[in-house]
């Protein structure tokens, strides 16, 4: 990454979209959707020079954006399927996040009980969270280590009844739309303007792009596009039905989780 992101500025004030640009602008890109997708989008088009657009019609995260896990994680899960890469990266991307936003990003430990009737065994365990500490460059915060028997009582609500070995390591936890927010803000500092809230009309695919029609308030606006980015998360088909000529809808598979804080 070549250049530094305003984070901190970022964290300070709210994103507006209050200053958009009059009617009837060209920009290389318009993003639909203002969750952590369209808020990176914008980001990184702003950072490469190119002009930008992000329509919003509720408030940033205010989707499934802000109903996260609240963790910036590498994806221990992944490494029974064999996925290094996506493990890598993510805790490449992981790392960025700790270095640029520590105001928004924090390493929390994790606790691995291990019991006589857990299915994993100790020597899996070990070796998943020696290979998930290799992919994230053996960095302090990937290491992991094993608790010894006289901190278990420390730890709440564990039951050390059949209990064999005990792990810890670390991921990072975040505040999910404040994220969010201040990636959208830095996009503003690079040049992206934001809209919101706004709504999109309809969407005309023509050769030289899209124009776009949206309401910004109570105000009809409309502007074109060199490309149009749909990332309005599960309502992403119902921005479809706006564009003409007809697309086809997108197969998706909605995911529903729930989350237990204790």
């Amino acid at each position: 990454m070549s250049r530094p992101w305003p984070w901190q500025r970022c964290l300070a004030t709210r994103p507006s979209g209050a200053d958009v640009a009059l009617t009837n602008r060209t920009y290389d890109l318009v993003i639909i959707g203002g969750g952590i997708h369209g808020a990176g989008v914008a980001q990184a088009a702003a950072a490469a020079g190119y002009s930008v657009l992000l329509l919003e019609q509720d408030a940033l995260a205010a989707g499934t954006s802000s109903r996260s896990s609240k963790l910036i994680h590498g994806g221990l899960r992944y490494l029974e399927s064999a996925q290094f890469g996506l493990v890598r990266e993510c805790l490449h991307e992981r790392a960025l996040l700790l270095k640029l936003a520590p105001e928004l990003v924090k390493l929390q430990p994790f606790y691995l009980p291990i019991y006589k009737h857990t299915q994993r065994r100790p020597w899996q365990i070990r070796t998943g969270l020696s290979l998930y500490a290799a992919l994230g460059g053996l960095e302090e915060e990937a290491l992991f280590r094993q608790v010894a028997r006289h901190e278990w009582d420390a730890l709440d609500g564990l039951s050390t009844s059949g209990l064999q070995k005990v792990y810890c390591y670390f991921d990072g936890q975040t505040d999910d739309a404040a994220l969010t927010r201040a990636v959208m803000h830095s996009a503003q500092a690079l040049g992206a303007e934001l809209a919101m809230p706004a709504r999109l009309v309809n969407a005309e695919i023509t050769k030289s792009g899209c124009v776009i029609h949206y309401t910004n308030g109570a105000k009809e606006q409309i502007c074109h596009a060199r490309l149009m980015v749909n990332a309005a998360g599960p309502w992403a088909n119902r921005v479809l039905e706006k564009v003409t000529p007809q697309v086809r809808p997108l197969t998706m598979d909605l995911v529903q989780g729930t989350h237990i804080i204790v």
